[in-house]
């Protein structure tokens, strides 16, 4: 029996049993956020259906959107460090080893095109046509995704011009989707489409045939590329141990850093959280862009003020979910508990910074939206106390209650 041909299985299903316990993990502690964020995208887009207005241009849009989405590809091979070593020997079993990769993948994005395309029904069914007419621009889709798989993967095995051909494919991408949507696709661009493709079909074979190499270090790097998305995806909600964060010096913040907080012994722990989340990727990253999010949905929404007052609180409460990071960090490093400084200090300083982070969060927020609301007054101070009160309910009472559950031995 050749054990290289159950391999692939072995994996993937390995994989599909890590990331379900991480998601339960992680649906257990939100508790009823996916909720609120499910009613929140209902209403959102039901405001975003009723307010564009005739002119926008809903087909510019979706080709744009669709680009994306059948350009950016993904190939799960589940390979490991040790494959170019162990499993080169078995080139028999290596070849449906990745006959298999490329079927799960076929799958996976195919999943992800009908996924995008169910969401964006409704926009297409208000503005561009009808069932029958989405059903046909999917039964489009879905193949030209299956080919871009299939180009892609000839590009990982190919060893010049990548971004040629990422060009080619994302311009024919463009242009397919644009007539699609435009409704000028069944006809003579049919045509041209078809006869376009199987030129660029015939292109990647010769390509292909010059180079049979399995290309371990891109497929590699591609494979650790897709765990540590997901590592890090979870990492913001659970403890990951196999996560590893990028420390970035960001000079730009040193001033505030040499002036805030003041070096006294009370603001021992304080100080050593503000750098850690001024100097970490994450989670000053998250904590960066929920803020500009939150910012633009409370902008899109301004006419739907209701919307406007759960929509920071939310944004909110996704940031303050990320921050106790900053404290889990330090938990296995034996040098920070010999700081001569209480216990009870260290979640005290946690929590003032917390607040602190929401509260700007909430500020900032706020004041972006002064020159864009038509009557600021006197919506944008409530706006404002109402960010200040849900800063001050998650840094100062259910974030460190919740943190101090967790785990009775963080620091």
């Amino acid at each position: 029996m050749n054990p290289v041909a159950s391999l692939f299985q072995q994996r993937s299903k390995q994989a599909w049993i890590k990331g379900a316990r991480y998601t339960a993990l992680i649906a257990k502690g939100l508790h009823f956020l996916p909720i609120a964020v499910l009613l929140l995208i209902y209403f959102g887009y039901r405001a975003l259906l009723t307010g564009l207005p005739p002119e926008f241009p809903i087909h510019l849009l979706l080709a744009i959107l669709l680009t994306w989405i059948l350009s950016r590809t993904g190939i799960r091979t589940f390979v490991k460090a040790a494959d170019p070593v162990f499993l080169l020997p078995a080139e028999e079993g290596l070849r449906e080893y990745f006959r298999k990769s490329l079927w799960y993948s076929g799958l996976m994005q195919s999943l992800k095109v009908v996924f995008w395309m169910i969401f964006l029904f409704p926009l297409f069914y208000t503005r561009i046509g009808d069932v029958g007419d989405f059903l046909a621009a999917l039964a489009l889709l879905l193949p030209l995704k299956i080919w871009n798989l299939w180009a892609h993967w000839l590009e990982l095995r190919a060893e010049e011009r990548p971004i040629l051909h990422l060009l080619l494919r994302v311009g024919s991408n463009g242009l397919i989707t644009l007539w699609l949507f435009s409704g000028g696709l069944f006809g003579w661009p049919l045509l041209v489409a078809i006869l376009w493709f199987a030129a660029l079909t015939l292109h990647y074979r010769q390509m292909y045939s010059h180079n049979r190499i399995i290309p371990w270090d891109r497929l590699l790097l591609r494979e650790e590329q897709a765990v540590s998305a997901w590592y890090r995806l979870a990492g913001h909600f659970v403890d990951v141990p196999q996560i590893s964060n990028e420390i970035k010096p960001r000079p730009l913040f040193n001033p505030l850093l040499r002036r805030l907080p003041r070096p006294q012994p009370e603001n021992t722990y304080l100080y050593l959280y503000l750098r850690t989340f001024f100097r970490y990727g994450e989670p000053f990253g998250v904590y960066v862009r929920l803020t500009g999010v939150t910012a633009l949905l409370v902008a899109f929404l301004r006419e739907e003020w209701w919307l406007s007052v759960l929509v920071l609180p939310l944004g909110m409460l996704l940031t303050g979910i990320q921050l106790p990071w900053i404290r889990r960090i330090h938990r296995f490093q034996p040098w920070f508990r010999l700081y001569p400084r209480p216990d009870s200090q260290k979640r005290t300083d946690w929590s003032r910074l917390a607040f602190a982070l929401l509260a700007v969060q909430a500020t900032t927020v706020v004041i972006l939206q002064w020159w864009l609301w038509s009557q600021p007054l006197p919506l944008l101070p409530l706006l404002l106390g109402i960010g200040w009160g849900t800063a001050w309910i998650l840094g100062r009472l259910w974030l460190p209650k919740r943190l101090h559950k967790q785990s009775s031995s963080l620091l």
